[in-house]
């Protein structure tokens, strides 16, 4: 388990670097903002000591805040999430197919299980965050959420491909 935690904290920079000097730098539409950050929380395994899945988040979320120039919505979405995951497992998950150490996966769970669960921690985390960045809802909220959740998604899907492939 200690070189999961190792693996993640490492991992960690390199997504921030990649969320914040290529993700946030390019201009895809006024809607669409793809946060490819997220797939470290939610592959993380259930079982993980809940201090650090908490403070792995606000740590995640907080340094792209700091890099973004925003004002902790990032860290408030991501400790949110964080939190939810495991009561959303709950009902997205088949129940015994994960072992305490394993990483959800599209291998682990399928990928009927995955798209669902992962969709689920994505809207969560892209109400919270557009939500309270902008403190109102309407249709150009919407739109954002709803946008910004898909192209997600599909990075983070094309990224779960592509490290299976790896492996």
């Amino acid at each position: 388990m200690n070189n999961l935690y190792i693996k993640y904290l490492l991992l960690l920079p390199l997504y921030v670097m990649i969320q914040v000097l290529i993700l946030n730098e390019i201009l895809f539409s006024t809607y669409i903002n793809p946060f490819l950050y997220l797939i470290l929380i939610i592959s993380l395994p259930l079982e993980i000591n809940k201090l650090f899945i908490l403070s792995y988040a606000f740590l995640l979320g907080l340094s792209v805040d700091l890099l973004s120039s925003s004002l902790g919505f990032h860290s408030t979405a991501t400790v949110l999430i964080a939190f939810l995951k495991p009561f959303i497992a709950k009902f997205t998950i088949p129940h015994n197919i994960l072992s305490d150490n394993d990483e959800i996966n599209t291998m682990k769970i399928g990928v009927k299980s995955y798209i669902i669960f992962a969709i689920c921690l994505i809207i969560i985390h892209n109400i919270c965050l557009f939500f309270t960045e902008y403190l109102e809802f309407n249709s150009y909220i919407f739109m954002k959420i709803l946008l910004s959740s898909i192209v997600t998604f599909v990075l983070i899907y094309i990224a779960q491909i592509l490290i299976y492939v790896k492996k």
